[in-house]
C-alpha cells in the first residue's frame, strides 16, 4: 500500500511493504514516537505517539517511560514480523 505523507519540505511516498517500524524514545522532549523507516533513507517518519499518562507533565512521562517504550517496541516488533502488509 502506498502512503503519501504531507510534511513541510518533504515530498514523496513509501510502500508499507518496504518499511520498518521503530520506537524512538526522546527523554529530552518527553515523548515516545512510533516511526516508519524506509531503507536507504536517513529520516524517520513519525506516525504515532505512545502516551501512558493523562497530564502533560515531565514527571508523569518519566514515571511511565519504560512501560511506554516497551509497548512501542512490541507494536514495532509485530509490525516488522507481519508478512501481510498490503
Amino acid at each position: 500500500m502506498t502512503i503519501t505523507p504531507k510534511f513541510n519540505f518533504v515530498e514523496g511516498s513509501f510502500d508499507t511493504k518496504d518499511v520498518k517500524m521503530l520506537c524512538i524514545a526522546d527523554d529530552n522532549h518527553g515523548k515516545i514516537d512510533l516511526c516508519i523507516k524506509e531503507e536507504g533513507c536517513g529520516w524517520n517518519i513519525p506516525i504515532g505517539r505512545i502516551v501512558l499518562h493523562s497530564k502533560n507533565l515531565y514527571v508523569d512521562f518519566k514515571a511511565t517511560m519504560e512501560d511506554a517504550k516497551k509497548l512501542g517496541d512490541e507494536i514495532a516488533r509485530r509490525w516488522n514480523e507481519c508478512n501481510d502488509k498490503r
